[in-house]
């Protein structure tokens, strides 16, 4: 393996820059596209609602700015300049004291990029659902891009978790061992870990899952159970 291979921290930039042609060619039917898998990335947000007291200023903006350029190292400098300044006037608003100078903040920045092959940064957060930078709004859409962005989200969360759901049912169904137990709800309930409504609902959903829990149900028992059941049915035609 490339050792630069090995130090690459993927991002949401980097992402985007990775898909931006399929993002491109859907700018005008997708808000995001699912990138199928969660992908470890790093991630960094300030909130204004939050303030650096004046004794962890300094540390905490060289160690961020750091992370920051670390993270991004295969970016043009240029733009990981402006990346980083824009990082620290964030920052700044939100640290008490002034304790950094506006050639201070310029030092530690140019510092963060010289540094950037240097410093470990690893993944802290993951991505599946990338927002596309490129998708084209509606203008009495777009104040209300971020509520619009979140019904997709929870559209698409939604839409993952009965895939997941659906294949873990199934998987646990084929690989059911036909010599134990009759198979019902509540053995597949506990093979699954799902609820038993969950597993309710997913047989009455889907007819292919219905089907193949008709037929192991029918298929499966103990040699003893499948003799017991022949004894029972016997008894009975006798009477």
């Amino acid at each position: 393996m490339n050792i630069e291979d090995s130090l690459f921290i993927e991002t949401e930039t980097s992402l985007i820059k990775k898909h931006k042609q399929l993002l491109w060619e859907n700018k005008n039917d997708f808000i995001m596209i699912d990138l199928g898998r969660d992908i470890p990335v790093f991630k960094w947000f300030i909130s204004d609602k939050f303030t650096w007291e004046s004794y962890a200023v300094i540390n905490k903006t060289e160690w961020l700015l750091n992370q920051i350029a670390a993270a991004h190292k295969q970016f043009p400098e240029y733009s990981l300049k402006c990346m980083l300044t824009d990082a620290a006037k964030r920052m700044r608003n939100i640290s008490k004291g002034g304790m950094i100078s506006n050639a201070g903040y310029e030092h530690i920045i140019d510092k963060a990029i010289d540094l950037k092959d240097f410093t470990d940064v690893t993944p802290n957060a993951t991505i599946r659902y990338l927002k596309n930078p490129y998708f084209i709004w509606e203008k009495g859409d777009f104040e209300n891009r971020k509520e619009i962005y979140r019904t997709h989200l929870n559209g698409a969360i939604n839409r993952g978790v009965v895939e997941v759901n659906f294949e873990l049912i199934k998987t646990k169904l084929i690989d059911y061992d036909l010599n134990k137990k009759k198979m019902n709800k509540t053995i597949l309930k506990d093979a699954t870990n799902l609820s038993l409504s969950t597993i309710k609902n997913y047989l009455n959903d889907y007819p292919e899952l219905k089907e193949i829990y008709q037929s192991i149900k029918e298929n499966s028992a103990t040699a003893k159970q499948i003799k017991q059941k022949e004894y029972n049915t016997n008894k009975n035609k006798v009477v």
